[in-house]
């Protein structure tokens, strides 16, 4: 029997979890089953099951890749800037040119869609919530370098300030992930933008 590469494995991962998310999106997190999959991605159930105990596990392996491909991406763009307002500009970058595809805004309400899933179950909550102190912690990270650097105000609770910046964020994604309305959604950031950054800078 010939030897499977590492390569050919990550490619059957990654084509696993591009079907996965397609279906999540098309039907729903919870109305989605392995065969829905199986169908779309044209991998067989076993071999699926190879890769992913479970349909929840495929859905925190996505959530997981999106997340580290997000801060990965991040630190590459921030490594050339020196200020934390630049940082936080980039951040608000990043999210305004955001190609609002079809695929993207399904992807949104997976996401929303999960987190209420999630809620309910004690194991799951505990994942999410690591998940979310790792985006509180980057923002946080940045306000503290500003103050730090004297960009910005000195009595700012950083951690706050961070909570208030990602619920803005997953806001302006609710609205967009059911109306759909691009326009809106990327003036919208343009809005909380101009409030954050002149809330926290001096």
């Amino acid at each position: 029997m010939p030897k499977v590469s590492a390569k050919y494995k990550e490619e059957k991962r990654t084509h696993i979890l591009e079907s996965a998310l397609k279906c999540f999106g098309e039907k729903g997190y919870q109305a989605t089953i392995i065969d829905d999959i199986v169908k779309d991605s044209t991998i067989s159930k076993g071999a699926i099951y190879n890769y992913f105990a479970s349909k929840e596990e495929i859905y925190i392996q996505l959530l997981q890749k999106r997340t580290d491909t997000f801060f990965e991406e991040m630190e590459q763009e921030n490594a050339s800037l020196s200020r934390a307002k630049e940082k936080l500009m980039n951040i608000f970058k990043r999210f305004k040119k955001q190609e609002l595809t079809e695929e993207n805004q399904q992807a949104m309400r997976v996401y929303i869609e999960f987190w209420l899933y999630g809620s309910r179950q004690d194991d799951l909550k505990n994942l999410l919530s690591e998940r979310y102190n790792r985006f509180i912690d980057y923002i946080v990270k940045i306000i503290q370098e500003g103050q730090a650097s004297g960009e910005m105000k000195a009595d700012l609770d950083p951690e706050n300030i961070s909570r208030i910046f990602w619920a803005m964020r997953d806001g302006n994604v609710l609205h967009y992930s059911f109306l759909g309305e691009e326009e809106q959604y990327r003036y919208a950031w343009d809005v909380i933008e101009e409030m954050f950054i002149s809330y926290v800078q001096k």
